[in-house]
């Protein structure tokens, strides 16, 4: 095989290039309707095994296709070569003299009359399935006998390497072998110049609604039955091939030395001198019958899902494993097609349906009742609504559909078939209709009935000849009801171009992301999963009535269960992909017309009922924490957000509209601020429009409207606000005011900009200024007229990030550069000075000079003046006076961030949260790491319960964005919350703890890729109307507006919160510890409460050590003993406060593997005099 031939790019490259060794194009399994049976073997890292990750790029929505189908034979055999079905001509396999096929029969096959009977089931399947959008013609190639390639079955599909054939050349064998038969058969069709007996001789249609397909019919069995009933164990002929849909990368494998074909340049389709057809590009391929080994086995299915993949749906099972991903209810998964043995195949689901253009969709947000009941008519009927839209996040959503395995209420299937003594009449043939229970289809088709015993005797319902239509193309389902599917628009979106919806991420990701998937309703997530049957062998679980809602099963041990809903939680939910809470609940309703129906499927046996009706009632419910009742979220506004872009303001004065409302201003990354009410509703007209791609064959371009406050004015550094005023700041521009007023109903603008060549950092509002600072001074402006003053920063200080520091009623402002370089913007005194930096007296520190840096303020110790907090992009803290002493309140250490001493270093430059997050009284600055959250307290020791693991799973890396603090569950304490790139917004309490109940929240969108995009979030009370404060989440090209119902009201003004980035609209970066409640008083215990050293054991010879005091000390000692009692290591501190104190970074490299005893002393300040041991490991 070519090396990369069908690889997808990145980043789905990566996940099938893991797996490359394990891809199928043929399912592993194969459905016996009603019954499961394993699959034969098949030809691994073969060609046609890759066929679905090559899509067929001229797929087209149509009026008309017409398809022409070339019949082809095989050199005869003479003996017949037992590894193939027949002797290579039509109707020439022995099996069938003494099988019951009286389905799709023997004797007429090679007819072209007997071809157009199957034809007139596609044209009657997709005039259904299409509402009558869509024709099917079909014309039978050549007019007289079937075309004969001059080589046997066997030359085109060896079942056996050569002596020394290595397995990779012998798959490339095979593939070559293939396509030489395409060749050889489209070569013989194409030497006749008549008309009649050449398909690529017919001129092409003229009309642009009519488009021309071709397909190969060719003598012998399809291997997809091989074996009958008895599935592997039986299977004995390997030779036989698979059914193909040769897409244009296929070519290649032709052989562009060989001397017969002359095919060298047929390598992206086939050339065709002399036809209408400049070049062949795709082709169906489709074998005489699918019966084999005492099993009769239909063709309508392989017929109807290949002119699918012409017509350009993507196929829907997972293309890697060779597994179902959707069982019976899609045509595009082989189960589908393969419904009711192959005679039956089902409709596509709700999704192909739609990216089709054939049904259209009902999109849905929540009301103000927080409820709504819809209607829903079967799929394909055209009587009404037939699929509903439910949002889930950003690119994720539910299609709930109504799928009926009979048409209307009547609860009977009609059935039209020509009779076999009919079949090869090319007019006036007897076209017979049957009537059928719908729980008694499979009469239709089986060859004996049995009994509940397992006693069986031959069916003489079975119909004879070929079956041209069904009153119901869903009649091969297993169950009717209620279908809830969960799509996933960025995985299809990678997906489609190579023809796949689903498929095998690899070891790493496996199947835990996909495009499309059935939400059962039973919680059993059985579809896709591999079971073993009475012969040990693969089993699986196409789907079933208990899939589907309502629906209600009763064993044998057990009472009834009726399942009516899927809800937020449990196996079978509505959560995102990545486990975000929806809060969504969907539950059907019984019909007084419905009718019950007994499950289908062997699987699940006759213990489950369905209550089916033509149209089904279905309510969606959505929690009160959930979205916001009555808004439009998720919403696309058109433009990647922007970190700490959004800020939620008071309506100017004067408006109509927003009474007990805040409006949101938000800015993106390429600089424009668009505004938007608290339910995601327009507040002024739209001036410009972005197109996106649709993910549609009918549509190519999605429209979204953007309400933009003025141009951008390039990059966007920032945003703060104050009132009714918006100041952004510009990459290369400078700083723009935005004020809004009112237009009555809508709002208005007017815009200033203050230029700046190169700003930096900033704005920053406190007390009518605004401040932004680029690589020379600090500008303050008058927030009244953008006059400015200029403060001098200190030579070479190059400014990263600032903070408010009060000093009083003094605006001071602490400034952070490169280094960790510290300045202070004296207000009284109107100028900067430069501010010493913290020595770093640990070994093995990150280096300062490859860390950004990040800066807060607070009074950390509550003693009324103002600490500053540094943080390093990979690890650096320390915390300093915000005066001119800069005295150090705790030295410089090292965090877990920005990289997990494993991959290549990353900038962690989310920014630092400060808010009381045990409730003490006294603020602990909070940050993110490497998939960890600290609370770091004022003497820079994390907290009890912290740090936190954010996942378990794939960590989670490149926040880039403020974590915030807020009581989320009504506690009276704050929660910790952490946006991921993988659009999931976490929540921890002051214990440490993930908090479950509504959590995580479904607030953006997960895309794999290279590009980081952040969520930025904030919590503010913005609708008087609602309970709770409401949260708002930037992520891409989307905003989520969530109802946070379980917080008191004022939550996000809670003395200990720290609810929006920046501590406010002002981006102050400031903490208010004097509003928090007064530290309970704690009396002074001369004792060591806590002493640990970590990690434990020590490797790599740097260990740390932590330990509680009940009272200050005047100096302490930590020393290491070996296991004879030897001092080996000892370093002495000096004054430790009371609480927790940290040790960093002890050198220990010189000690050998052993364990050891550590001593703490501690002379506390009353002159008492306490030790504690610990016993630590080292591994060298």
């Amino acid at each position: 095989m070519k090396s990369g031939a069908f690889l997808f790019r990145n980043p789905i490259k990566k996940w099938v290039s893991e797996s490359c060794a394990e891809l199928a194009f043929f399912p592993k399994n194969r459905i016996v309707y009603g019954f499961l049976f394993c699959n034969f073997t098949f030809m691994k890292k073969h060609l046609f095994l890759l066929a679905l990750l090559a899509f067929f790029t001229s797929s087209f929505a149509v009026d008309t296709l017409e398809i022409f189908a070339l019949r082809v034979q095989f050199k005869q055999e003479s003996p017949d070569n037992s590894l193939t079905t027949g002797t290579g001509r039509f109707d020439s396999d022995s099996d069938t003299s003494n099988a019951n096929y009286s389905l799709d029969p023997s004797g007429h096959r090679a007819s072209a009359a007997y071809w157009q009977k199957h034809f007139e089931f596609a044209k009657n399947y997709y005039k259904a399935v299409s509402n009558g959008n869509l024709v099917i013609t079909a014309r039978i190639f050549p007019s007289g006998e079937p075309y004969t390639v001059n080589h046997y079955i066997i030359d085109y599909n060896r079942t056996s390497k050569k002596k020394g054939e290595k397995t990779a050349e012998f798959d490339e064998a095979r593939s070559r072998d293939y396509m030489n038969f395409i060749w050889d058969a489209v070569t013989e069709a194409n030497r006749s110049n008549d008309t009649l007996d050449n398909p690529f001789k017919v001129p092409q249609p003229k009309s642009s609604n009519k488009k021309r397909a071709y397909m190969i019919i060719h003598a012998g069995a399809s291997r997809l039955v091989d074996g009958g009933s008895m599935g592997t164990n039986n299977a004995d002929t390997p030779g036989d091939f698979m059914d193909v849909y040769v897409v244009q990368d296929y070519w290649s494998y032709l052989d562009t030395a060989d001397s017969e074909r002359k095919c060298a340049k047929d390598i992206r389709g086939m050339i065709l001198p002399g036809s209408t057809l400049d070049t062949l590009k795709t082709i169906m391929v489709t074998s005489e019958t699918a019966s084999q080994d005492g099993l009769n086995w239909g063709i309508n299915g392989v017929i109807v899902n290949q002119i699918g993949r012409e017509l350009g749906m993507p196929n829907t099972y997972d293309v890697v494993k060779g597994i179902s991903r959707l069982g019976y209810f899609d045509l595009m998964d082989f189960a589908g097609y393969n419904a009711g043995n192959g005679f039956f195949p089902v409709l596509p689901s709700a999704w192909v349906r739609s990216y089709m253009g054939w049904a259209k969709v009902q999109t849905v947000y929540p009301p103000d009742s927080k409820s709504l009941t819809r209607n829903i008519v079967a799929a394909g009927s055209g009587e009404g609504t037939e699929i509903v839209k439910v949002p889930l996040a950003a690119n994720e959503y539910l299609l709930i559909e109504n799928r009926e395995r009979s048409a209307g209420d009547s609860a009977k299937i009609a059935v039209s078939y020509v009779p076999a003594s009919d079949v090869a009449a090319e007019s006036d043939y007897e076209v017979v209709t049957k009537v059928y229970p719908v729980d008694s289809l499979y009469t239709a088709f089986e060859d004996s009935i049995c009994d509940e015993k397992g006693k069986c005797v031959k069916n003489r319902k079975k119909l004879s000849g070929v079956i041209v239509d069904v009153s119901s193309f869903d009649a091969g389902l297993p169950a009717s009801g209620i279908a809830v599917w969960k799509v996933n628009d960025w995985y299809l979106r990678e997906a489609l171009p190579y023809g796949v919806t689903n498929f095998w991420g690899g070891d790493t990701l496996r199947d835990h992301q996909y495009g499309l998937m059935l939400t059962e309703a039973d919680g059993v997530l059985s579809i896709g999963k591999t079971f073993k049957n009475a012969l040990g062998q693969d089993a699986y679980d196409y789907g079933s009535g208990a899939d589907l809602i309502p629906h209600w099963r009763k064993g044998k041990n057990s009472p009834k269960d009726t399942v009516w809903s899927i809800k937020p939680s449990g196996y079978g939910n509505t959560k995102t992909t990545m486990g975000g809470h929806t809060g969504i609940t969907v539950t059907a309703k019984k019909t007084k017309n419905a009718h019950m129906e007994k499950n289908a499927n062997a699987f699940m046996g006759d213990s489950v009922f369905n209550f089916a009706a033509s149209s089904i009632p279905v309510t969606i419910s959505w929690a009160s924490h959930a979205l916001i009742p009555g808004s439009l979220f998720p919403k696309n506004v058109g433009l990647n957000a922007s970190v700490r872009g959004a800020v939620a303001l008071d309506y100017p004065e004067g408006m109509s509209v927003g009474a007990g409302e805040k409006l949101i201003v938000f800015g993106s990354e390429d600089g424009t601020l668009q505004a938007m009410s608290a339910f995601g509703q327009p507040l002024q007209e739209s001036d410009t429009t972005v197109w996106t791609r649709a993910l549609s064959l009918a549509d190519s371009v999605d429209s979204v409207a953007l309400y933009r406050l003025g141009s951008s004015l390039g990059k966007l550094l920032g945003v703060a606000a104050s009132g009714d005023t918006v100041y952004s700041l510009h990459q290369n521009k400078g700083l723009a005011q935005t004020v809004l007023s009112s237009a009555i109903d809508q709002i208005q603008f007017d815009r200033k900009l203050a230029g700046i060549a190169n700003p930096l950092v900033g704005p920053m509002v406190w007390n009518a200024s605004v401040f932004v600072a680029d690589n020379e001074n600090l500008y303050r402006y008058k927030s009244t007229n953008l006059s400015k003053d200029a403060f001098a920063l200190p030579e070479n200080f190059e400014p990263q990030d600032m903070a408010l520091c009060p000093d009083g009623d003094l605006a001071n402002v602490a400034l952070v550069g490169k280094n960790a370089e510290l300045a202070l913007y004296k207000a009284e005194e109107g100028r900067i000075q430069k501010l010493p930096s913290p020595k770093i007296r640990a070994k093995n520190l990150f280096d300062i000079k490859k860390q950004s840096f990040r800066i807060a303020c607070s009074d950390f110790d509550r003693d009324g003046k103002s600490e500053m907090f540094i943080l390093g992009s990979r690890g650096y803290a320390a915390m300093v006076r915000a005066d001119d002493s800069a005295s150090v309140v705790f030295a410089p250490r090292s965090f877990k961030r920005g990289n997990d001493g494993v991959v290549d270093f990353y900038d962690e430059t989310s920014p630092i949260a400060i808010g009381d997050v045990n409730g003490d009284g006294y603020p602990e600055a909070v940050f993110l790491g490497n998939n960890l959250v600290y609370a770091v307290d004022r003497s820079g020791v994390v907290i009890s319960g912290f740090p936190i693991r954010i996942t378990k799973n794939t960590p989670e890396t490149s926040f880039l964005s403020d974590p915030l603090i807020v009581d989320v569950t009504g506690d009276s304490l704050p929660e910790i919350l952490v946006g991921t790139n993988g659009g999931v917004l976490h929540a921890f309490n002051s214990n440490g703890k993930s908090v479950t109940d509504g959590f995580p929240i479904s607030a953006g969108n997960f895309e794999y890729g290279e590009t980081v995009h952040p969520m930025a979030f904030f919590v503010a009370k913005t609708i008087d109307s609602v309970s709770g404060p409401q949260l708002y989440a930037f992520q891409r090209r989307f905003v989520t507006g969530y109802n946070l119902a379980k917080s008191s009201a004022l939550a996000e003004t809670d003395a200990k919160a720290w609810s929006v980035p920046g501590s406010g609209n002002g981006r102050t970066n400031y903490f208010d510890a004097s509003k928090l409640p007064e530290p309970a008083e704690v009396k002074a215990v001369a004792k060591i409460e806590e002493f640990f050293v970590y990690p434990n054991p020590v490797r790599g010879g740097i260990a740390n050590a932590r330990f509680s005091l009940g009272m200050s000390a005047k100096s302490v000692t930590i020393e290491f003993y070996d296991i004879s009692g030897r001092l080996v290591f000892s370093k002495k501190l000096g004054k430790a406060n009371q609480g927790n104190n940290q040790i960093d970074q002890m050198d220990i490299s010189h000690l050998g593997s052993d364990v050891y005893s550590v001593r703490l002393k501690v002379n506390f300040d009353s002159g008492k005099k306490k030790e504690k041991f610990y016993r630590v490991g080292v591994v060298r």
